[in-house]
């Protein structure tokens, strides 16, 4: 009858159970049963044959017949799933060729639907030390007339390119305007008939202050825009209707929300010319947000720790225990500075105070966790004062003036403890009866 074999049993990591008795030393229970079969069929002898005995070489120990991994392999799968795992993130900075841009669609429906001036602010920066926000804009025409031939494919669209026109565009209601665009400028590559498109030629920076009334919320801050842009031919004067104002929604440390409405304003001769309004809303990201609220946790939990090692430190004995617990509370005091310029685009000190109000952050976590960690050291270093003056006034103790015994009145002691009342002294008394 044929026996099938498992994997386990194949690839040895399995042992049979006569093999495991093997390799402990011993015999399995169906070896011994032959053997006593076999020995009781030989002349009636059996009371003599009994199994072989002793020690059989083996080369590994196994444990109900599973061979242990060793610290090498275990070591080996470890690093091979640190890097398994290092790869698999790594795929994420791979770029998807088939997505489209970001504005291609709308680009698309405004050439569709209203044909004219769009303007799509491709970065935004903000800085909330200053504070300000920076706009760059990219002045793009939709519509087959109003593109500049050769210009096609902006941003993804196959209908908007380049303005045909000269245009000026005022922000704000400034006098002087804020960009100039002449499509005269731009360059054709050699050959192809195709116009290169030169950023700075079509692109220009607005500057903003921002509203900081809920900055001291960080990392819960918000802050407003509120802009008007207007768009001029210069070629006649006239005033370009522009269709859209719209912005990148995520920076690196910030999600922002435009909204753009329809808008007009007078001119000196009282005639009404279109602009166009864009509101800007600046917070903070949910994954940013949840980082900054944990390092605040985490600096608080470590500022409670310098009070929890001031506790024991005052029930401990020995100055030198004392030291030992001032350095961890020297090292918590420089650790908490690091946790609070590790948090996402983390505002600076020097503009601290907004609105006559402190920012929260530091009103109700950094000041009081430096003040709380220096206290604490402040008061270690008290009791190890107080601890080594106690020493000196007490003098050395008990036990350090007791002489110390050498190893053999040490065990003649111990023997004495354990033989107790056992001593026979009976001889002393009959000496001293003779007497």
């Amino acid at each position: 009858m044929s026996v099938r074999h498992s994997f386990l049993s194949t690839a040895g990591l399995v042992r049979p159970p006569s093999l495991v008795y093997l390799q402990e030393g011993t015999a399995s229970p169906e070896h011994t049963k032959h053997i006593k079969h076999s020995a009781a069929g030989q002349d009636g002898r059996s009371s003599r044959a009994t199994p072989r005995s002793g020690p059989v070489p083996t080369t590994g120990r196994a444990k109900a017949g599973i061979i242990p991994l060793s610290s090498a392999f275990i070591v080996g799968l470890a690093v091979l799933l640190s890097l398994l795992f290092i790869v698999s993130l790594s795929c994420a900075f791979i770029s998807d060729e088939d997505e489209r841009l970001a504005f291609a669609s709308l680009l698309d429906d405004a050439a569709g639907n209203t044909p004219g001036i769009i303007l799509i602010g491709n970065d935004v920066d903000v800085d909330i030390d200053e504070p300000a926000l920076t706009i760059r804009w990219s002045i793009i025409a939709c519509g087959q007339a109003l593109v500049l031939p050769g210009s096609e494919g902006t941003h993804g669209s196959a209908n908007c390119g380049l303005p045909a026109m000269s245009v000026a565009v005022h922000v704000d209601g400034g006098i002087e305007p804020a960009a100039t665009y002449n499509p005269m400028l731009f360059p054709y590559v050699n050959g192809t008939g195709q116009r290169n498109s030169v950023h700075n030629m079509f692109q220009f920076d607005d500057d903003h202050v921002l509203d900081v009334r809920e900055a001291r919320l960080y990392p819960f801050d918000t802050y407003l825009l509120t802009s008007s842009l207007r768009a001029i031919s210069t070629a006649d004067n006239r005033s370009l209707p522009i269709q859209s104002l719209v912005t990148i929604k995520t920076t690196s440390s910030f999600v922002i929300a435009a909204d753009d409405a329809y808008s007009f304003v007078g001119n000196s001769t009282g005639e009404e010319e279109p602009s166009r309004d864009l509101t800007l809303r600046v917070n903070r990201p949910a994954e940013a947000r949840l980082y900054a609220l944990l390092l605040f946790s985490a600096s608080w939990m470590l500022a409670h720790a310098t009070v929890a090692l001031v506790v024991f430190s005052w029930h401990s004995n020995g100055a030198e225990k004392s030291l030992k617990t001032l350095a961890c509370v020297f090292l918590i005091g420089l650790l908490i500075p690091q946790l609070r310029n590790a948090m996402p685009d983390a505002p600076g000190f020097d503009g601290e105070f907004v609105c006559s109000y402190p920012r929260f952050v530091d009103a109700i976590g950094f000041f009081p966790q430096m003040l709380m960690s220096a206290a604490s050291a402040l008061m270690l270093i008290a009791i190890m004062i107080q601890k080594d003056l106690q020493a000196v006034q007490n003098g050395p103790s008990e036990e350090t003036r007791r002489p110390t015994d050498n190893g053999e009145g040490a065990s003649f002691r111990l023997k004495m403890r354990r033989g107790g009342a056992s001593a026979d002294i009976s001889h002393i008394r009959d000496l001293s009866g003779g007497k």
